[in-house]
């Protein structure tokens, strides 16, 4: 069991590098050559490997494979793997992979070497109700962290066209309305993630009769703040294209910051 373990932790880099390269392919070279279908065959096993070491994990440690901060960076990953193949099939963006893979690729290769550091979590919180809200709140930064992504291909792709530089990334990118609304249908799907798993952690705290949020932890709701702000203001005042794409990455900003908070990165 600790021999496969090890030789699925040396996998999962290799495999995602190998997906960044097959999706790298796919969006540069000029033929069409099959390698949009070599770029999907290559996350799918990317996606297997990254599968199984979590299912290992589980069995190995007999819990699900979130207790330490190794395995919560490697079930993030997981979920923006998952999020990446599910807009490639419902929008068809695989041509943008290149870009959207990378924060699911960086995640995997970084947890590889946290795996085994154990978080001092106390017994209260390792509960099944904690586990709910831990997932949503992760699926939460999933959908945030490829909303970003495509908030910041929105940016690209309207400086190159008030440029007047129409080069090769500007003729593969899609159009600035998809990438508007495919930004905003991740971005509003966050936020609807972030509250079930605000509402499940209080839930939770009120039954436990846990001590509430801290500062650090209130700081998250300054996040589901800023992209309901957005979400609200694209509807009502018509806040479309780069003022909502700005939003969006201010709001991917702040989630970035308060988890430092958070975790301590800046206190003395």
């Amino acid at each position: 069991m600790e021999t496969v373990l090890i030789l699925l932790k040396v996998l999962l880099p290799v495999a995602y590098l190998a997906a960044l390269w097959a999706y790298g392919r796919a969006f540069f070279r000029v033929e069409a050559d099959g390698s949009s279908a070599l770029a999907r065959t290559a996350m799918v096993a990317a996606l297997s490997v990254h599968t199984a070491l979590l299912v290992l994990l589980a069995i190995t440690f007999y819990r699900c494979p979130l207790w330490t901060q190794g395995e919560a960076l490697l079930f993030l990953a997981w979920m923006l793997a998952m999020l990446h193949l599910l807009s490639e099939w419902s929008a068809d963006t695989r041509l943008l992979g290149v870009f959207t893979v990378v924060p699911a690729a960086l995640a995997a290769m970084v947890s590889v070497f946290f795996l085994g550091h154990e978080l001092a979590l106390q017994t209260e919180y390792r509960s099944s109700w904690f586990i709910f809200h831990i997932v949503s709140s992760l699926a939460s930064y999933a959908a945030f962290s490829l909303a970003a992504v495509l908030a910041s291909l929105y940016l690209l792709q309207y400086g190159k066209l008030k440029r007047k530089d129409f080069d090769r990334t500007f003729r593969r990118l899609p159009p600035l309305d998809k990438l508007d609304k495919l930004a905003a249908a991740w971005a509003f799907l966050g936020s609807l993630l972030m509250i079930a798993s605000s509402a499940i952690g209080a839930w939770w705290v009120r039954r436990e009769a846990l001590h509430g949020m801290s500062a650090q932890e209130a700081g998250i709701f300054v996040v589901l703040a800023i992209f309901l702000v957005a979400a609200v203001s694209r509807r009502t005042l018509g806040w479309r294209g780069r003022r909502h794409a700005l939003w969006v990455l201010a709001g991917y900003a702040a989630l970035v910051l308060s988890n430092l908070w958070l975790h301590g990165f800046f206190r003395a």
